[in-house]
């Protein structure tokens, strides 16, 4: 797993210094390895920054009880305030962004700060790359993480009974199909890996334009 870790990071620094990128936008399923990998290519450059979609989680206070069971799905974020706040971004060059408490499962406002060098910038997340988000044309390469769906089923649930939202591995395994499995579906059903320049697979990288 470390091996092919590292290799997708290679992947992404050799496209990023190719394209001379700022703004990057780092996609795929649950389970694909978006976070992981993400923490990995930030090491190679002394001020590069990641900045996680989970930070725009519309606050629990705002969600029925349908949305709760659905959190995570593309209908429980804000796109929209996601994109002001990334143009504002490209605009001004600096700015402050929410990120996710897992401790409280909620937003946490001005927990990301960027200034003028902090480049390059990784954006990572489900839905970066929903046609309806809109988001596509602000990022100087988009990445799209290719993870076979079973395998990053296994890996969610495994995240689930890790950090106490299951019981057991049964749990565990129920709530990533009745919920992660239908947001992969939703990802790969909008084309979202079509839309990407950069396709990586375990132990291959596919450019795709």
């Amino acid at each position: 797993m470390r091996a092919e870790i590292v290799a997708a990071a290679d992947a992404i620094e050799r496209a990023v210094r190719a394209r001379n990128a700022v703004f990057i936008g780092l996609a795929g399923i649950p389970g694909s390895g978006k976070s992981t990998v993400a923490a990995e290519v930030r090491t190679r450059w002394p001020r590069a920054v990641v900045l996680p979609m989970d930070g725009y989680h519309l606050p629990k206070r705002m969600l029925d009880a349908e949305a709760l069971r659905r959190r995570g799905a593309p209908h429980t974020f804000d796109p929209e305030r996601l994109r002001a706040d990334l143009l504002r971004l490209k605009e001004t060059g600096a700015g402050e962004f929410p990120a996710f408490d897992h401790a409280e499962g909620d937003p946490r406002e001005a927990a990301i700060r960027m200034d003028a060098h902090a480049r390059p910038i990784f954006v990572e997340g489900l839905y970066l790359l929903l046609a309806d988000w809109r988001l596509e044309a602000f990022f100087d390469l988009r990445v799209f993480l290719d993870c076979p769906p079973d395998l990053a089923m296994r890996r969610v649930a495994a995240r689930h009974l890790a950090c106490g939202l299951a019981r057991d591995a049964a749990a565990a395994q129920a709530r990533a199909e009745s919920n992660d499995r239908l947001n992969a579906d939703i990802i790969l059903a909008d084309g979202c890996r079509e839309r990407a320049d950069v396709v990586i697979r375990p132990a291959t990288i596919v450019p795709t334009r």
